[in-house]
């Protein structure tokens, strides 16, 4: 039986190591958390500077003309084809 009781205290011990590791981790997270938020609150990071929308659009036509040129090159459809 002592054996049985050893694995047991052993158990524990692991389960009450880990729910201790876990409550670091959740406390850490949660004071990155708040620091995010004060400098988002500051206005230091999350803040549009009007550039945000020239990219997108940049990114957006870019990936528009990538995605027809692949499709040309995967089906092999060319406008000189179409030429009546």
């Amino acid at each position: 039986m002592s054996s049985q009781e050893e694995l047991v205290s052993d158990y524990k011990a692991s389960v009450k190591e880990d729910l201790k590791k876990r409550q670091q981790r959740i406390d850490e997270g949660e004071a990155l958390d708040k620091e995010i938020h004060q400098r988002m609150d500051a206005g230091e990071i999350g803040v549009s500077h009007g550039t945000d929308k020239h990219i997108g659009v940049i990114m957006l036509s870019v990936a528009t003309v990538f995605t027809i040129f692949c499709l040309f090159v995967i089906f092999g459809m060319s406008p000189a084809h179409y030429i009546g």
